[in-house]
């Protein structure tokens, strides 16, 4: 008599999954929100923010990485900011696993984050859409996990947002989530100047 192997191919069965393979839910989140986008730095409480976990459990964590050689650490004032060491062996590894095992609207976040062209990408309220906003017009170096993109040039999303309520832009920023969480591009002091206050996609610090 032979065994049958099963397995969950759902996407919320992967996404646990990486919490089963590090026996951890922590350290599963802590990866996911650092890999997925490892250019920017991250302080303890977006960490915090973005896994849902006890700053406790973040700092140990992180402590864990940072002596794997894994993360770069250093302390501004009283803060503490970590940033993935893309040189370190196993990086290309565990990013890999972290994207297989992400929905695909983090899988998105995954891809965008290395497309040196995207500056901002927005999931839509349906979560089958993201506007994606790019440097010049240039085409994406990444193909999308599943979700429709509408692509569009720093200048014409200016000329969008300028339009105000009625346009697909204002929809997304409206009822949409922020898929990259860097608030620090200009253009969300244009976004912010025109009313908006879009939500960060969960497990985005």
């Amino acid at each position: 008599m032979t065994k049958e192997m099963t397995t969950n191919s759902s996407d919320s069965g992967q996404y646990s999954s990486l919490s089963l393979l590090f026996a951890s839910s922590a350290r599963a989140a802590a990866l996911r929100a650092l890999l997925l986008d490892p250019h920017p730095s991250y302080y303890q409480r977006q960490l915090e923010t973005a896994t849902g976990m006890p700053l406790r459990a973040v700092q140990r964590e992180v402590d864990r990485f940072t002596q794997a050689g894994l993360l770069f650490k250093r302390v501004e004032g009283n803060r503490a900011y970590y940033q993935v060491n893309m040189e370190h062996p196993l990086f290309p590894e565990l990013r890999a696993l972290v994207i297989k095992t992400a929905p695909p609207a983090l899988r998105l976040r995954g891809a965008a984050a290395l497309d040196p062209a995207v500056r901002l990408c927005v999931l839509s309220g349906s979560r089958d859409r993201a506007l994606v906003v790019c440097r010049g017009a240039r085409r994406l170096a990444f193909e999308s996990p599943g979700i429709v993109l509408d692509v569009m040039s720093s200048e014409a999303f200016l000329l969008a947002l300028a339009e105000g309520a009625g346009t697909p832009v204002e929809t997304y920023l409206r009822e949409g989530s922020d898929l990259l969480g860097r608030r620090d591009d200009v253009l969300w002091r244009h976004i912010e100047a025109a009313g908006h206050d879009v939500r960060k996609e969960p497990g985005v610090p």
